[in-house]
Parts: C-alpha cells; structure tokens; sequence
C-alpha cells in the first residue's frame, strides 16, 4: 500500500499536538510511577500527550490506532497508527532534554510513514515511503563522517535477555566502533537518518519505539533488516539499521546472537 498525502498531514498534526502537551509540561514534577507489565516509568505526560494525540487521529481518520499507554483503539481492517506518546519517559522524568514523540503508519509487515517531534528543539522529522526524509522541511541524505570508526547506537528492552544481548553486542563492537546510548530510540533513528551516526542496533524494543523512526532512516538512505540481514517479519524486534557501506560488516560482527 502506498501512503497517502494526507495521512502524513494527519499523522504531523497528530505528533504536534502531542509534542505540545510534552513541552509545556517538561520541567515539571508530575505523578510518576512503574508499569508493573515493564518496570518501566510512565509519567501524567505520557497519560496526556497520548490522549491529544489519539483525539487528532480519531477525528481525521478510521484506522485502528495501537498506542503504548492505552493498548489498541478501533478494529478496522488495514493501515494502523503506531503511538508512542513519549519516547525516552525516564530522561523526561529525569529533566534530560532528550525525548520525543512519534506518530507512524504501517499496513501488515509495511511501515509506511513516520513523524517524530523533538519538542525540546523544535525538530519535526518525517517521510514516507518513496518521496524521501525531512527534518523540518530540509531533506535529510546519510553523510559519512567518520569511515574509520563508525558511530553506533546500541538500545536494548527491558527483559533481561535483552540486556545481555546488549553486553554481548557491546563486548564484541566496543573496538571497532563508537558506542552510545540516549535512551530514545526515535531521536536516536533520527540522528542516524541525518549522518551524525551510522547505525543503530538493539533488541527488545516495541513496535512504537521504532517504527516512524525506521522509515525515516530508511527514507534517508539507511538498511533495515534484522540482526541476520534479513527482510523484517513485521513481528521481530532484532533491529538493525545502518548506511550500507557497513550493513554487512554489522551482521558479520553480531553473527548467532538473534535466538
């Protein structure tokens, strides 16, 4: 399915009015507590930006919505609206300003568009699928910077398994590459979509972690495959993104650690 003109628009509003909650309330203390299904924090922001961004997305359109706080919305067939309402909650929480909020599309195992808000600095990323990567209406192209040591993003989930994948992954690129890791997956697709990395590995990620954000990078130039180089399912979360000069080399380097 190719993505429609306006439900890009529809999916850009919808990130505004959540990126607006977000900025309004960064600073602030709000109730904070731990989601027993992930030990991970949510926040009243989280709760808020969500329902202005589902009230946007149930006005312009009839999809079903599937959203990190409050589950699926709808049961239509077709495309489908992917929400994460605050990527990067515990940097929120914490007063770091790297967070972000994230609208994407996708229909069966095609993600078809994305939008990601960085509320902090005002960057709007978005594209679809065919008609390239934007950040702020500037079209975003991989540039390498550093072909001697490339500069990856390594993320992990919150299961335990992930985390050791993370070690492992870490022990085996800690000498070939330069490692970080914000604690945001949809800025950290954005940064590689606009070459001030050069790739992105993690396991145990949920689908609204990542999904605008790889068509952004993709739209960008990027690969996407899973940890084995291979095409995504639509249901692995073994996600590997890179500039394709060295895609491969990653999958070599990573090699028997998707199980």
């Amino acid at each position: 399915m190719s993505e429609k003109k306006e439900d890009l628009m529809i999916a850009l509003m919808a990130a505004r009015a959540g990126a607006s909650v977000v900025r309004k309330q960064f600073g602030r203390i709000g109730n904070m507590r731990i989601k027993e299904s992930s030990n991970t924090i949510v926040t009243d922001t989280d709760l808020a930006a969500e329902e202005a961004i589902l009230k946007v997305l149930k006005r312009e359109s009839d999809y079903t919505i599937v959203s990190e706080e409050s589950g699926i919305t709808g049961e239509s067939a077709g495309p489908r609206w992917i929400v994460d309402p605050l990527d990067g909650t515990a940097n929120f929480a914490r007063q770091m300003p790297l967070f972000a909020v994230s609208v994407a599309l996708a229909e069966d195992n095609d993600l078809i568009a994305g939008v990601i808000i960085d509320p902090v600095h005002n960057d709007e990323y978005s594209a679809s699928r065919n008609r390239g990567a934007f950040c702020n209406g500037l079209i975003l192209g991989h540039k390498v910077v550093d072909e001697h040591l490339p500069a990856l993003f390594l993320n992990h989930g919150h299961k335990e398994i992930d985390k050791q994948r993370f070690a492992e992954v870490t022990q085996r690129l800690s000498n070939k590459c330069s490692l970080r890791k914000l604690g945001t997956t949809a800025l950290e697709l954005c940064y590689v979509a606009k070459g001030m990395f050069d790739g992105f590995i993690c396991s145990g990620d949920e689908l609204w972690d990542f999904a605008a954000g790889v068509v952004i990078a993709e739209e960008a130039g990027c690969l996407f495959t899973d940890w084995n180089g291979k095409e995504w399912d639509g249901n692995c979360n073994f996600i590997l993104i890179a500039r394709p000069e060295i895609h491969s080399n990653l999958t070599d380097e990573i090699k028997g650690l998707q199980y």
